[in-house]
C-alpha cells in the first residue's frame, strides 16, 4: 500500500490541454494505484469520420511496449533453464546470416539493445529501412524467408547502444522455437491469459474495436518526412481540419518489435502485474534485474534493463516503455514501482515528437512535478572554455546511428556571451537551444531548453585532464568531439 494518491484533477486538465493544443483524434488515460485500474479518462474520437468516441475499451496498436512482454516471456525461459542470458544467437538461429560482429551475439545484447543491430537489416536496406518494420509478410513465413539478406552487426556487440527492433524480431524467433509455438501463442499463454487481458493479442489485424489511426502532416516539410518514414496515410484530405487518416499496415515479421494490439483497461491489468513483480510470469528476483539497471552510462539518464526502459531516482524512478505504429498510433507505460502506481496513455495518432511533447507533461501531472528543473546559475568558467566545438555520432554509424543522425545529426556547442549554446543540424535543436547547469556540484550536467517541448538533458564526457571528449543525451546516444569539423553556427 502506498501513500501517493495523483492529483486526478490536475491530469485531467494537463490531458485537455494537450488534445487541444495537439488537435488529437482521440486520447485514453489509465492510473493503477496499488494494484488496481483506479481510474480512466478518455478524450476524442476512435473513429472521427464515425463519431465514435474513444473509450477505455478501445483496442489501440501498443506498438513497443511489446517487447517488453516478449522480454517476459524469454525471461521465463531463463527462469526454466531452457534459455541463458549468455546463449549466442548465431547458434540459436543458425540459418540467420549473422554478418559482421554476429559470432559475439548473445541473448542479454538483444534485451539491451546493445547488440549493434541498426534501424535496418543491411546497410543497402537503408533506402527504405521501414519497409522492414510494417510490411504485410506472413506471420507463418520463417524468419529466414524474411530475412534473406541476413542482419549485420554492425558494432562489436556490447560496446554501443542502438535502439533495435530487428533485435526483437530474433528474441520473438527464439522464444518462438524453443516453445515449438507461434509467438502469439507463447504470449497468450504466458502473458495476456494468465493476467486476464483478453482484448489483448500479438495479431495485429484489423478489428471492429481498433481505434482508427492518424497523422498530422500540413505542411509540405511533413508530408516529405512522412513519406521518408514509411508512414502510410489513406488520404492527404484531413477528416477535421488536422487529422489524416492512416493505412494500416502490420507490424513485420513474427510481430516481436511491436505487433501487440490491447485497451487502456488490459494495460491496467498488466501495469498492476508488473507492480506484482509479474504476478508469476518470472521469478521475483528475475523481474527486478529486468526492471534495474543493465546499460545506464549515467545515472542521471535513461537507461536499459531487460526489456524495460528504467530512469529516474527515488520515487520518481520508473520501468516501462514507449511505443508508436506508423499510420496512427502512440502509447506509453510508465511504472513507480516506489509508489506502487502506473500511468497508462493511448492516443490514436503518430507524432515523431511524442515523447517530447506530450509524455513528460502528462507525467509530470501524474506526479504533481512542473517541468522546470533547472535552477539559475552561470556556467562553470572550466566548462564554459572546454565544451564549445563540433561533435559527431561514433563511428560505424551507418545502420546504428540512423535514428539519431535523423534527428538531429551533428552538434554543435557555443559559447555565446557566457551561455552556452547548442545548436544541430535538423530537428529541434537546428535554430538553437540554450543549455542550463540542473544542479550546484554538477557542472557537466545540462538541461536542453526548446520551446514548445518539455526540458531534455545532456550529460559532458570529460577525461582525466579536463578536457570535454564527448556529449551523452537522454536518449542514451553519445557524440564525441571532432575538431577537424568547423562550426556552422
Amino acid at each position: 500500500m502506498s501513500n501517493f494518491k495523483p492529483d486526478l484533477s490536475r491530469l485531467r486538465d494537463t490531458a485537455q490541454e494537450l488534445f487541444d493544443q495537439h488537435h488529437m483524434p482521440g486520447l485514453g488515460v489509465g492510473v493503477v494505484l496499488d494494484g488496481e485500474l483506479a481510474h480512466t479518462e478518455s478524450f476524442g474520437f476512435a473513429d472521427i469520420v464515425a463519431r465514435k468516441p474513444y473509450t477505455p475499451g478501445a483496442r489501440h496498436r501498443i506498438g513497443s511496449i511489446t517487447k517488453t512482454m516478449v522480454s517476459l516471456c524469454a525471461m521465463a525461459l531463463v527462469d526454466e533453464e531452457r534459455l541463458a542470458l549468455d546463449s549466442k544467437v548465431a547458434l540459436l538461429l543458425p540459418e540467420i546470416e549473422l554478418h559482421g560482429y554476429g559470432e559475439d551475439l548473445t541473448v542479454w545484447h538483444l534485451l539491451t539493445h546493445t547488440g549493434g543491430i541498426g534501424e535496418a537489416p543491411n546497410p543497402e536496406d537503408l533506402k527504405k529501412p521501414f519497409d522492414f518494420l510494417f510490411a504485410e509478410t506472413d506471420r507463418n513465413t520463417p524468419l529466414a524467408g524474411l530475412y534473406t539478406g541476413g542482419i549485420t552487426i554492425e558494432a562489436p556487440p556490447g560496446t554501443k547502444y542502438a535502439y533495435a527492433n530487428h533485435g526483437f524480431a530474433l528474441l520473438g524467433e527464439i522464444v518462438s522455437r524453443i516453445e515449438k509455438a507461434p509467438l502469439a501463442d507463447v504470449m497468450e499463454r504466458r502473458v495476456f491469459s494468465p493476467l486476464g487481458m483478453t482484448a489483448s493479442n500479438l495479431d495485429d489485424e484489423p478489428h471492429p474495436d481498433l481505434a482508427h489511426g492518424y497523422s498530422q502532416a500540413p505542411t509540405p516539410q511533413d508530408r516529405a518526412l512522412l513519406d521518408m518514414l514509411g508512414v502510410r496515410l489513406e488520404s492527404d484530405d484531413p477528416v477535421d481540419g488536422h487529422n489524416l487518416p492512416g493505412e494500416f499496415v502490420r507490424v513485420w515479421g513474427n510481430g516481436g518489435a511491436g505487433a501487440v494490439q490491447s485497451t487502456i483497461v488490459d494495460m491496467g491489468r498488466y501495469a498492476s502485474a508488473l507492480l506484482r513483480g509479474s504476478s508469476g510470469i518470472v521469478r521475483p528476483e528475475t523481474f527486478a534485474a529486468m526492471t534495474s539497471d543493465q546499460w545506464r552510462p549515467d545515472k542521471r539518464l535513461p537507461g536499459w534493463g531487460l526489456g524495460f526502459s528504467v530512469r529516474g531516482e527515488g520515487n520518481s524512478r520508473l520501468f516501462g516503455h514507449g511505443g508508436s505504429v506508423f499510420g496512427g498510433w502512440n502509447s506509453y507505460l510508465a511504472v513507480y514501482p516506489e509508489l506502487n502506481a502506473a500511468v497508462i496513455l493511448h492516443v490514436n495518432m503518430y507524432s515523431d515528437s511524442f515523447d517530447r511533447t506530450f509524455v513528460p507533461f502528462m507525467l509530470g501531472a501524474f506526479l504533481g512535478q512542473d517541468d522546470v528543473p533547472a535552477i539559475t546559475q552561470p556556467v562553470d568558467p572550466r566548462i564554459l572554455a572546454a565544451a564549445p566545438g563540433v561533435y559527431e555520432l561514433p563511428t560505424p554509424g551507418p545502420l546504428t546511428n540512423f535514428r539519431p543522425q535523423y534527428n538531429c545529426g551533428r552538434v554543435q556547442i557555443s559559447n555565446q556571451d557566457g551561455e552556452l549554446m547548442l545548436h544541430s543540424r535538423r530537428g529541434a535543436w537546428k535554430n538553437g537551444a540554450r543549455l542550463v547547469p540542473v544542479r550546484a556540484g554538477e557542472p557537466d550536467f545540462f538541461a536542453i531548453e526548446v520551446e514548445g517541448g518539455a526540458t531534455n538533458y545532456m550529460a559532458l564526457i570529460i577525461d582525466d585532464a579536463g578536457a570535454v571528449t564527448g556529449l551523452r543525451f537522454q536518449q542514451i546516444v553519445d557524440m564525441h568531439r571532432n575538431p577537424e569539423i568547423e562550426p556552422w553556427a
